[in-house]
């Protein structure tokens, strides 16, 4: 899930407003890669994911973790499944703004005793509080529709387009914003408060993007590029996907946990695949 927020490099609750009532239909094919140290060779493959929206749902898989997203703004909700595993929980979204919130105010306390501490903890202070409200230098080349938000350590630089179904800008951004909430939440990493600002910046133009560059000259440094193809009508095999997610979802086997264990299983998962 973690991966999921950088590649697609996630409004509040007044997005749900503005997500358009018609049953839209297109995919979006992700695939997100890290540059290799050597110039000479290819980059790195870190993640691919799949995103179908449909009848006012978003379906947003990732094959290689077993792991299914369903996005229902009608229902104000996340579903989350494992079909590997057989795990599914269900998460609002007042709920992922109350954990939120309460991430939100334990880093700034977090920080501000480190600054009483010892003024030389800002280089870690800074950081952490610039993803809370990040101020970007904004750049439009509506030439080649490329858009850039630069700060002196956390920059995005994109690759624009203009959607074939005009709606499809905002459809994908409103979920991409809570995706970007909901991944923290369930992976704590970058808050998502640049990639809302980012967002921000695609809707105002009415704009999708196509790739997005991420750098990030914190401790660790962070480069990523995530390509996104996007494809204007439903394949087969999407539907037939989206029928075996439903089935699942009505499975006996499946076990539905609380939030709190979904996340607790996610991390125990992870913790074992690392060694």
């Amino acid at each position: 899930m973690k991966l999921r927020y950088l590649m697609m490099v996630a409004g509040l609750l007044s997005a749900l407003t503005s997500f358009p009532a018609q049953a839209q239909q297109f995919r979006v094919y992700t695939k997100v890669s890290r540059p290799a140290m050597d110039p000479a060779e290819e980059p790195v493959t870190v993640a691919r994911s799949l995103t179908l929206f449909h009848a006012g749902r978003v379906f947003d898989s990732m094959p290689a973790a077993g792991e299914v997203t369903i996005f229902e703004p009608s229902h104000q909700r996340f579903i989350v499944f494992n079909g590997r595993r057989m795990i599914a929980a269900s998460v609002t979204f007042n709920e992922i703004e109350r954990l939120l919130a309460m991430a939100k105010d334990e880093t700034l306390s977090s920080t501000s005793r480190l600054l009483q501490k010892n003024s030389a903890s800002r280089t870690l202070v800074e950081p952490l509080r610039f993803q809370l409200d990040p101020k970007f230098n904004e750049q439009f080349s509506a030439a080649d529709r490329r858009l850039s938000l630069t700060s002196p350590n956390f920059s995005y630089r994109v690759t624009c387009a203009r959607p074939e179904i005009v709606e499809a800008s905002s459809s994908y951004l409103n979920y991409t914003d809570w995706l970007a909430r909901l991944n923290y939440v369930l992976s704590p990493g970058l808050y998502p408060e640049p990639r809302l600002r980012l967002n921000e910046s695609l809707r105002s133009r009415q704009l999708i993007p196509l790739i997005v560059e991420l750098e990030v000259g914190f401790d660790p440094p962070l480069r990523l590029q995530a390509e996104h193809q996007f494809g204007w009508q439903l394949e087969r095999r999407d539907r037939e996907d989206i029928t075996h997610w439903e089935t699942l979802l009505r499975d006996d086997q499946l076990e539905w946990l609380s939030f709190r264990d979904y996340q607790r299983a996610l991390l125990t998962s992870s913790s074992q695949a690392a060694r």
